[in-house]
C-alpha cells in the first residue's frame, strides 16, 4: 500500500466519510476503499467518454454510409467480389 497525503474541501471531507460509513459500516480501511471505487469509476468513465467519441467519428468519416439510395445488383456484385475475388 501506499499512503497519499491530499487536501479536500470540508465538503468533500463530509461525503466521504459518509459513503464510507454507508457502505463499509465505518470498518478500517473504508475511507481508501471509497477512494479506490472512486479512481476505478473515472477511469471506466474515461474509457467509455473515449469509446463514445470513437464511435461519433466513425459515423462521421464512414465512406460506406452513402446517401440511403443503392442498387441491390451492385451491393451483390460487390460482396461477390469479395467472396470470390475479383
Amino acid at each position: 500500500m501506499v499512503q497519499i497525503v491530499l487536501s479536500i474541501s470540508e465538503e468533500h471531507n463530509k461525503k466521504l466519510r459518509e459513503l464510507a460509513m454507508e457502505k463499509f459500516g465505518g470498518k478500517k480501511g473504508a475511507l481508501s476503499a471509497i477512494v479506490e471505487k472512486g479512481i476505478d469509476l473515472a477511469e471506466q468513465e474515461e474509457k467509455r467518454q473515449k469509446a463514445h467519441e470513437r464511435i461519433i467519428w466513425l459515423a462521421k468519416n464512414c465512406s460506406g454510409k452513402g446517401d440511403g439510395k443503392f442498387d441491390r445488383k451492385e451491393i451483390y456484385a460487390k460482396r461477390m467480389r469479395q467472396v470470390f475475388g475479383g
